[in-house]
């Protein structure tokens, strides 16, 4: 019977192992139980397999570590993406509604966006706008025209009253100190830069879509009848000519030629 056969078969308990060294010296002679011979065979077979399982699992771990690595990359380039895409939707229905507000002001409904238009335009606050390419021409021409940027800072002394009688006042009063820079609400052509009785010094910007401003009471002006200006341009340096008491800028906006609030158009 083989070795193999003994090992791992049903007869025989032992086998008898005896090594005689070739150049004498004691004889090695024992009886080995089969149990203990499987037990010197099988323990390295069973370590190496150990072994093996070990690596396989070592190498399984490390790809699922790369793995799990690119899903978080992943994970945060699409958040990323996420927030830029939140951005920007914010922005568009930040501009959609400046559009809405300026479109109300000038009856110019036509220049709106359509989502903006009818009972949408409403509902501003609570649907957000579908994405657009971008605005267009005449939406843009009418933010960089309208009056929309104050003139210059300071204390507003009077506000807009449309009463008509004593109590009325077509603009609202700014204090400030003489020689302080005026600068056009938006951009637009001058209409008339001159003088009168009422507003002294004054200049008068026509922005287009039936829109006026005016500037009153200033110390001299810095531009004439017919001049190109854009928003933030200086047109004047304020005063206390005309009907005044002191340096102040009497500022007005017109629509059609009815006096509106100013207020009703600045936006920062």
């Amino acid at each position: 019977m083989s070795f193999w056969g003994w090992l791992f078969g049903g007869e025989g308990k032992s086998l008898r192992v005896t090594l005689n060294p070739d150049e004498g010296g004691e004889t090695y002679d024992r009886i080995w139980s089969r149990k203990r011979f499987r037990a010197l065979v099988l323990l390295p077979v069973l370590g190496l397999a150990a072994l093996l399982l070990l690596v396989l699992g070592a190498g399984t771990l490390l790809m699922e570590k790369r793995h799990s690595r690119e899903l978080e990359h992943r994970l945060e380039e699409s958040r990323q993406q996420a927030s830029r895409l939140e951005g920007l939707e914010a922005q568009l229905r930040e501009t959609e509604a400046l559009l809405l507000k300026l479109g109300n002001m000038v009856g110019a409904a036509e220049l709106l966006p359509d989502s903006l238009s009818g009972g949408e335009g409403a509902a501003l606050a609570e649907a957000a706008p579908s994405p657009r390419e971008g605005l267009k021409r005449g939406e843009m021409e009418m933010l960089r025209s309208l009056p929309s940027a104050w003139p210059l800072h300071g204390w507003t002394t009077q506000e807009f009253r449309a009463e008509h009688g004593p109590g009325h006042h077509p603009g609202i009063d700014i204090a400030v100190e003489e020689g302080t820079p005026v600068r056009a609400a938006g951009a637009g052509a001058v209409l008339v830069a001159g003088w009168n009785d009422e507003y002294g010094n004054f200049v008068i910007l026509d922005h287009g879509f039936v829109v006026t401003s005016l500037y009153g009471h200033n110390s001299h002006l810095a531009v004439r009848k017919e001049d190109r200006v854009e928003q933030g341009d200086i047109i004047a340096y304020s005063g206390s000519t005309g009907r005044s008491t002191a340096p102040h800028l009497h500022f007005e906006i017109r629509r059609n030629g009815i006096a509106e609030d100013p207020k009703k158009y600045l936006l920062d």
